[in-house]
């Protein structure tokens, strides 16, 4: 295929498309037009030029009112040069041989656009996979026992109402996203060019604001009936609940990885919600998120401060323990906005309220799944390692363990699960902040922990060739029978052909000729591979699911 399995959003290319060729038609066909007739009649003569100027300016106006200008820059800048030499061609036009330079240096850069439109085309993620439409609306969640009053978070869950085309980024943060993604994660030169990303503005997601939830997860009925009727896929893929189930939403709380956002994971939260859960994704106030906007309306972007001690061998253990404490921020802000979740099954808060939306007897509470990517799943089993009361499972993707708070790795890790084993845990790159706090038999076997709950630890090719994400480790516990509760569903596993990124939705958004080359992409379609990790993380919630139906009804 032409994109390697990216889904180009088609009425935006075929409008490219038409645009050049219209371009092209009035930089040939006038042109010849204006030699044939160079000694008719004057009215004419008139009349092609006319036809000539209409074609150069109905394209520009079409592609500013349709993109504005650098949103779809690869037919916008070459507009520039073309509608310039196309002047200057009539103050030359008494020169035979200029008319002809400046038409193929015209046609020139219209080739050179058809070549961006292929390379640079506006994209879209794949659709949520699941039976239900999605409803989204973003809040500031007030929260307690956080040093902020409230929390930036979005919100997705089954709904009613028909889904839309929503733009894929809020409209009001899109420009500083966007602007702050070229410049934290592109190579240079490429991170000067503000504009590269402006494409991604142009890409949509299929769901609803502010929608209405369904009432209950048992009124299938009546959401299939919905979902039938705008072609929604309602095939077996959805979480929906087994016989004997609470007809209740479950929740998932999830939490992004370093440079991240909501809209970044769209693609696995909205299916998720789509197979019938509430999902809230955090949207982390520590620096590390792209971009959040707070509920005084400012917008906090990306602190890239600690990034800079990376690069210096000398500031290195610094930086790591610099991640540690953002992390624990992160545990301590993922946990306050999960209480505060919970709390929305029995009272509604004002923003809620103001558009009309209730989770009043719609949540299950008992069925809290907490979810990461990268720096986020190192943030949610710090949460979940703190409070494992109110957690079910665990599920990280590419877990940046190293990064996470002393007390969870202490506690994922401790050195008598590594009896009988040839590797030996001593606290990871930067080892523990305070080693006076030795690990003594009390603590080791100290209970609740992290290992009280089922876990899944799904790694990418990538992180497991080059031993990241304390893989290795976390392996070795899995094959001794060491990791999370005993005869349950934990797991570990492997996304092969993929890379780190594969978990969030950049590499379906960025070309992947680009992806592969910077390898930001792995072998595959990112698309597939996205399906893979979303499949086999729903897999493993459900049998959770599965596990606790079952022990209910033996007791």
């Amino acid at each position: 295929m032409l994109w390697g399995g990216l889904r180009p959003i088609r009425r935006r290319f075929f409008l490219d498309v038409l645009t050049l060729l219209t371009l092209t038609y009035g930089i040939i066909i006038p042109a010849a037009s204006n030699a044939h007739h160079a000694h008719a009649h004057a009215h004419a003569h008139a009349h092609d030029r006319h036809l000539h100027k209409s074609l150069l300016i109905l394209p520009c106006l079409v592609t500013l009112i349709t993109a504005r200008f650098t949103h779809r820059w690869t037919i916008s800048l070459p507009m520039i040069p073309i509608v310039l030499l196309q002047c200057t061609r009539y103050w030359l036009s008494h020169i035979g041989w200029a008319a002809f330079v400046i038409k193929i240096l015209s046609l020139i850069f219209i080739a050179k656009s058809f070549l961006l439109t292929i390379l640079f085309p506006a994209v879209k993620i794949s659709p949520a996979k699941g039976k239900y439409n999605v409803g989204i609306i973003d809040l500031h969640i007030p929260v307690e026992n956080f040093q902020h009053e409230h929390v930036t978070v979005r919100l997705l869950y089954p709904c009613v109402e028909k889904s839309e085309r929503l733009p894929y980024f809020n409209v009001d943060t899109a420009d500083a996203v966007c602007k702050l993604l070229i410049k934290i994660g592109a190579p240079p030169p490429l991170n000067k060019i503000s504009f590269i990303l402006d494409t991604w503005k142009l890409s949509t997601i299929n769901a609803k604001r502010n929608a209405t939830p369904l009432e209950h997860l048992s009124d299938q009925a009546e959401a299939e009936d919905v979902n039938t009727s705008n072609g929604v896929n309602a095939g077996n893929t959805s979480g929906a609940i087994a016989s004997g189930e609470s007809s209740t939403f479950p929740i998932v709380v999830y939490s992004h990885g370093l440079t991240g956002s909501a809209e970044l994971y769209s693609y696995q939260t909205m299916s998720l919600a789509a197979s019938g859960t509430v999902v809230m994704t955090i949207v982390h106030t520590d620096g590390s998120a792209i971009g959040v906007k707070r509920k005084d309306g400012s917008f906090m972007q990306y602190d890239d401060s600690i990034g800079k001690l990376s690069r210096n061998e000398e500031t290195f253990v610094e930086h790591i323990r610099a991640r540690r404490g953002q992390a624990d921020y992160r545990a301590k802000e993922f946990l306050s906005a999960a209480q505060a979740l919970l709390k929305l099954n029995e009272t509604n808060i004002e923003e809620l309220e103001h558009v009309g939306i209730s989770f009043v007897n719609k949540l299950n509470t008992a069925d809290v799944t907490a979810v990461g990517h990268s720096f986020g799943a190192a943030t949610a089993l710090g949460a979940a390692n703190r409070r494992p009361d109110l957690f079910k499972c665990m599920v990280a993707h590419d877990p940046a363990i190293d990064w996470a708070p002393d007390d969870c790795r202490r506690a994922l890790l401790p050195k008598h699960r590594f009896q009988g084993s040839e590797l030996d845990y001593k606290g990871g790159t930067a080892g523990y902040e305070f080693e006076a706090e030795a690990e003594t038999d009390a603590q080791t076997n100290a209970s609740p922990s992290i290992h009280d709950l089922d876990l899944l630890f799904l790694y990418s090719d990538e992180w497991k060739r080059q031993g990241w994400g304390t893989s290795r480790f976390i392996q070795d516990l899995f094959k001794r029978g060491q990791l999370g509760l005993p005869n349950g569903p934990t797991d570990v596993g492997f996304i092969y052909n993929a890379h780190h990124s594969e978990f969030g939705d950049s590499c379906m958004l960025l070309p992947l000729w680009l992806a592969r080359a910077t390898k930001v992409t792995g072998l595959r379609n990112p698309h597939e591979t996205s399906e893979e990790i979303f499949d086999r993380t729903l897999r493993f919630i459900q049998e959770v699911r599965k596990k606790r139906v079952l022990k209910e009804k033996k007791h």
